[in-house]
């Protein structure tokens, strides 16, 4: 693990905290991860055609319904390392809210959802939170050469920089999921990360305790699931527990799933901001 790994995932855990805490269309976490996880494989074979990048790439240009390819139950729940019940149960509830629609195919987020004004906002102030991870890993010189823009466009393709941003969260939730074992455990693990490698920076070097119920209140989930999950994470050697809450020490990012989870990380950044770039994106903030 390279100091660089190390900054590089204080400030891309905090900013993955606050996408997952902030929701997709006022989803709590687990469900807007769902509907992420849904969304990106119903687009995917569009994902690999240049002229519809193009053609869905800006806020106003969800891709119809009709070119969006249904999705399993069985398929997201393997996807995210859910219990199919509770996929199923959750994708249910999803459907009967008019976020997504089931078929015998599967399901769909449909582009009523997707034009939906929650959902614009949400992208919206998406986008900005990305585009403030960009500036600071800029400042802090940890954006290594990137691709030329590979399409000819005047405005920021929004829509097509938030697929990008989702593949960066599922991606990422997957080696999280390896460490913490499920979704939940996940949630609390990224905001323990965060913490923890934000406080690196104190002058003190002293490392504070997150309390169950700041997390709790972070996540939007109750503060005795965060306080079963996070004695999960402290059988499993990931936190320790303190008087004052939950705290990831020194020794824990010795393991070598830490390590691995943080050079994976640094990767994965690698490759959203790649992806921004070749998009048209980053030369568009930059002109800004």
């Amino acid at each position: 693990m390279t100091r660089r790994d190390r900054v590089l995932a204080g400030l891309s855990f905090a900013f993955l905290l606050d996408e997952m805490a902030t929701g997709v269309g006022g989803l709590d976490p687990l469900d807007a991860l769902l509907v992420l996880a849904i969304n990106q494989a119903n687009i995917a074979p569009l994902t690999r055609d240049h002229d519809a990048r193009a053609r869905y790439g800006s806020l106003d240009t969800p891709a119809p319904d009709g070119a969006r390819r249904p999705v399993s139950m069985n398929a997201v729940a393997a996807s995210l390392g859910l219990p199919f019940e509770t996929v199923r149960r959750r994708i249910r509830r999803l459907a009967a809210a008019q976020v997504c629609n089931l078929s015998a195919e599967g399901a769909v987020v449909p582009a009523s959802f997707l034009a939906s004004p929650s959902y614009i906002q949400s992208v919206v102030e998406g986008h900005e939170r990305l585009r403030r991870f960009y500036r600071e890993m800029d400042a802090a010189g940890l954006v290594e050469q990137l691709p030329p823009p590979a399409f000819d466009t005047d405005d920021i393709p929004i829509r097509a920089a938030a697929r990008l941003l989702a593949d960066y969260i599922l991606r990422a939730s997957e080696g999280l999921m390896r460490e913490a074992g499920n979704v939940i455990s996940l949630l609390a693990l990224v905001a323990l990360l965060a913490a923890a490698l934000r406080d690196e920076g104190r002058a003190d070097g002293h490392r504070r305790a997150t309390s169950v119920r700041q997390i709790a209140m972070t996540l939007k989930l109750s503060p005795e699931t965060v306080r079963r999950h996070g004695a999960e994470l402290v059988e499993e050697g990931l936190c320790i527990r303190t008087a004052a809450g939950l705290l990831i020490p020194e020794e824990a990012f010795d393991r070598p799933g830490m390590r691995r989870l943080l050079a994976e990380n640094a990767a994965n950044v690698q490759r959203l901001l790649a992806g921004l770039a070749e998009r048209g994106v980053i030369r568009a903030w930059d002109g800004a």
